[in-house]
């Protein structure tokens, strides 16, 4: 890329364009990618758009996004058909004329050359470039992106175009867009995170009210995901020079208040960290799963090398597996059935002496629509565990859809996996 007009860069703004994105047909992750690598760059992000393939719209909201912010990232839009107008109307915006660029040019004809293909007619409309602006090379596509520095209202600005395709916009910022906005800030963030379970975040966010409410550097952002609580404490340094750790004694004083309820500091997911404690210890898990059929498991195996501490598991949806395969007396689920503590920890047992692990975590519940009672509602969920021979088990009652049932069901499982495994090591 060649250089272009200097810029300092406080604020950005993301447009993501595509009426896909607006109609619900495609998942809009470019959004989320860049939000974050912004927040890592050290970049205020204070809008996000999405305009379909409008032009008019489309140009109505660049103007917008240019009052308010120095830099304005679009996605989307780069492609060789006739609703793809993005590069133009980044043009209009910017008072600039459309031009064929030579080098984008080249780089179309020998893509297409490279797959043995011969170059549309239309495909040549992606090498037409603002007026100034510096290209920046599309190694997984054929649409190459543009960066223009211009003066707007007396202010300077900058528009970066990306691709639409994932694969394309991800590797296109990370070869020319960030090491061409790391030239043009002030300030980097560094992170630090601490993951908590078994507390609300409204509780969480109140025995740290007093260090939110006099914050300055560094500050302290809580947030919940389904089934967990996680707080983002985050010191702004200036680039280029070395400062003081103010993040850690910040830590330290959480920790001394929500200690109990934090499984993590850092960025593991707990399935992560379930893995490295089995390792660590080289003992194995297997898991019995009634009402979330197979999703523990499937989180468990996405990690890679589980199968040095993963023996397997057992889905036992119906009565009959539960005593065929796990071992479960029927006299317990006659007695107390098959959602019920007894239940999940005779499941634990059973699924832990069939496949001879040191752990064994099961769980059985009610994820609805149907099936709760004035007894058992919907969301009644109960978790056994068998740590070598010792048993023990949770209840939680849960809120949502089926989806969400299960998906906290699954996380409160790993948790305990957790706390079997930890609590044995410090003892």
């Amino acid at each position: 890329m060649k250089k272009t007009n200097d810029i300092l860069i406080k604020s950005a703004e993301i447009v993501a364009v595509g009426t896909e994105l607006l109609i619900g047909q495609t998942l809009n992750t470019n959004t989320h990618y860049l939000a974050n690598q912004l927040t890592l760059l050290g970049i205020n992000s204070y809008y996000q758009s999405v305009v379909g393939d409008n032009p008019e719209r489309l140009l109505a909201m660049l103007t917008t996004a240019l009052a308010r912010a120095d830099l304005v990232i679009t996605s989307g839009g780069l492609g060789p058909t006739a609703d793809d107008v993005t590069m133009e109307l980044v043009a209009k915006a910017a008072g600039k004329e459309l031009i064929l660029d030579p080098v984008s040019k080249q780089s179309i004809e020998d893509y297409f050359n490279g797959i043995g293909r011969t170059v549309s007619d239309n495909n040549w409309k992606q090498a037409m470039m603002p007026q100034g602006a510096l290209t920046m090379p599309n190694n997984n596509g054929t649409a190459p992106g543009a960066i223009l520095v211009f003066d707007n209202l007396g202010k300077r600005k900058a528009i970066a175009c990306l691709p639409g395709p994932p694969s394309e916009l991800e590797l296109m910022f990370e070869q020319s867009l960030k090491p061409w906005l790391e030239k043009r800030v002030n300030y980097k963030f560094e992170h630090r995170f601490l993951h908590m379970m078994g507390i609300g975040e409204s509780e969480a966010e109140l025995e740290v009210r007093d260090l939110i409410e006099r914050q300055t550097n560094p500050t302290i952002a809580p947030y919940a995901s389904p089934g967990e609580v996680c707080f983002r404490i985050t010191q702004r340094k200036l680039r280029g020079q070395t400062e003081a750790d103010l993040i850690s004694p910040v830590v330290q004083e959480i920790k001394n208040r929500l200690g109990q309820y934090i499984y993590e500091d850092g960025e593991r997911t707990l399935p992560e960290i379930v893995f490295a404690l089995l390792k660590e210890k080289n003992q194995t898990v297997s898991f019995a799963e009634s009402c979330t059929a197979g999703m523990i498991s499937a989180n468990f195996g996405a990690i890679a090398g589980v199968s040095e501490v993963f023996a397997g598991s057992v889905v036992s949806y119906s009565n009959s597996i539960k005593e065929r395969i796990l071992g479960v007396p029927s006299k317990i689920l006659q007695q107390y059935g098959a959602v019920s503590k007894e239940c999940a920890e005779a499941m634990a047992s059973g699924v832990r002496k069939s496949l001879d692990t040191d752990l064994a975590i099961a769980v059985t519940g009610i994820a609805g629509p149907d099936g709760g009672t004035s007894d058992k509602p919907v969301g009644t969920i109960y978790l056994g565990a068998d740590y070598q021979g010792q048993l023990t088990f949770e209840k939680h009652m849960l809120r949502g859809n089926r989806e969400r049932i299960r998906t906290v069901a699954s996380l409160r499982a790993f948790h305990l996996a957790w706390r079997c495994l930890k609590e044995k090591s410090d003892n």
